[in-house]
Protein backbone atom coordinates (compact mmCIF):
# COMPACT_ATOMS: atom_id res chain seq x y z
CA UNK A 1 0.00 0.00 0.00
CA UNK A 2 1.53 3.20 -0.87
CA UNK A 3 -0.71 5.76 0.51
CA UNK A 4 -0.12 6.27 4.24
CA UNK A 5 -3.33 7.12 5.14
CA UNK A 6 -5.29 4.18 3.72
CA UNK A 7 -2.14 2.12 5.77
CA UNK A 8 -2.45 3.89 8.69
CA UNK A 9 -6.18 3.65 8.69
CA UNK A 10 -6.54 -0.34 8.32
CA UNK A 11 -3.53 -0.92 10.79
CA UNK A 12 -5.92 0.59 12.75
CA UNK A 13 -8.94 -0.41 12.28
CA UNK A 14 -7.51 -4.02 12.05
CA UNK A 15 -6.36 -3.89 15.65
CA UNK A 16 -9.34 -2.53 17.04
CA UNK A 17 -11.38 -5.42 15.24
CA UNK A 18 -9.22 -8.15 16.31
CA UNK A 19 -8.93 -6.97 19.55
CA UNK A 20 -12.84 -6.70 19.94
CA UNK A 21 -13.20 -10.05 18.83
CA UNK A 22 -10.32 -11.84 20.82
CA UNK A 23 -12.18 -10.06 23.81
CA UNK A 24 -15.48 -11.34 22.64
CA UNK A 25 -14.34 -14.85 22.14
CA UNK A 26 -12.87 -14.69 26.04
CA UNK A 27 -16.01 -14.29 27.28
CA UNK A 28 -16.14 -10.53 27.70
CA UNK A 29 -19.72 -8.64 26.93
CA UNK A 30 -19.39 -7.16 23.72
CA UNK A 31 -19.64 -3.53 24.60
CA UNK A 32 -16.64 -3.82 27.34
CA UNK A 33 -14.80 -5.73 24.75
CA UNK A 34 -15.64 -2.65 22.17
CA UNK A 35 -15.00 -0.28 24.76
CA UNK A 36 -11.54 -1.89 26.06
CA UNK A 37 -10.35 -2.63 21.96
CA UNK A 38 -10.82 0.81 21.49
CA UNK A 39 -8.67 2.34 24.43
CA UNK A 40 -6.22 -0.13 23.72
CA UNK A 41 -5.92 0.18 19.91
CA UNK A 42 -5.37 4.06 20.25
CA UNK A 43 -3.08 3.01 23.03
CA UNK A 44 -1.00 0.43 20.62
CA UNK A 45 -1.28 2.90 17.76
CA UNK A 46 0.23 6.27 19.30
CA UNK A 47 3.62 3.91 20.22
CA UNK A 48 3.66 1.31 17.20
CA UNK A 49 2.08 3.62 14.57
CA UNK A 50 3.89 6.85 14.77
CA UNK A 51 6.37 6.37 12.18
CA UNK A 52 3.11 6.08 9.86
CA UNK A 53 1.19 9.60 11.56
CA UNK A 54 5.20 11.31 10.68
CA UNK A 55 4.73 10.06 7.51
CA UNK A 56 1.30 11.66 7.31
CA UNK A 57 2.35 14.65 8.83
CA UNK A 58 5.59 15.14 6.09
CA UNK A 59 2.65 14.45 3.59
CA UNK A 60 0.51 17.31 4.96
CA UNK A 61 3.38 20.07 4.90
CA UNK A 62 4.54 19.00 1.84
CA UNK A 63 0.74 19.86 0.36
CA UNK A 64 0.46 22.69 2.35
CA UNK A 65 3.80 24.26 0.75
CA UNK A 66 2.47 23.67 -2.62
CA UNK A 67 -0.89 24.77 -2.59
CA UNK A 68 1.05 28.34 -1.27
CA UNK A 69 3.49 28.60 -3.62
CA UNK A 70 6.94 29.90 -3.17
CA UNK A 71 5.73 32.52 -0.68
CA UNK A 72 2.73 34.86 -0.11
CA UNK A 73 3.46 38.41 -1.09
CA UNK A 74 0.44 39.75 1.15
CA UNK A 75 2.43 38.02 4.11
CA UNK A 76 5.54 39.62 3.08
CA UNK A 77 4.44 43.00 2.97
CA UNK A 78 2.99 43.02 6.28
CA UNK A 79 5.91 41.50 7.89
CA UNK A 80 8.02 44.15 6.24
CA UNK A 81 6.32 47.18 7.96
CA UNK A 82 5.81 45.59 11.30
CA UNK A 83 9.77 45.32 10.85
CA UNK A 84 9.87 48.44 9.73
CA UNK A 85 7.65 50.01 12.70
CA UNK A 86 9.66 48.01 15.25
CA UNK A 87 12.59 49.83 14.10
CA UNK A 88 11.60 52.93 14.13
CA UNK A 89 10.66 52.30 18.03
CA UNK A 90 13.69 50.64 18.84
CA UNK A 91 15.55 52.97 17.23
CA UNK A 92 14.02 56.29 19.66
CA UNK A 93 14.40 53.62 22.57
CA UNK A 94 17.86 53.74 22.33
CA UNK A 95 18.82 57.33 22.48
CA UNK A 96 20.05 58.01 26.02
CA UNK A 97 18.72 61.30 27.64
CA UNK A 98 20.64 64.43 27.39
CA UNK A 99 22.88 64.55 30.95
CA UNK A 100 21.87 67.73 33.32
CA UNK A 101 24.18 70.38 33.73
CA UNK A 102 26.42 71.19 36.31
CA UNK A 103 26.21 74.07 38.28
Amino acid sequence: MRNVWLKYTVYRLGLFVGLTILFGLLGMPWPFAVLLAAMLSFAFSMFFLSHLRDEISKQLHEKRVNSLGSGDPESDLENDAVDAVDKALEGNSKKTPAKPKSK
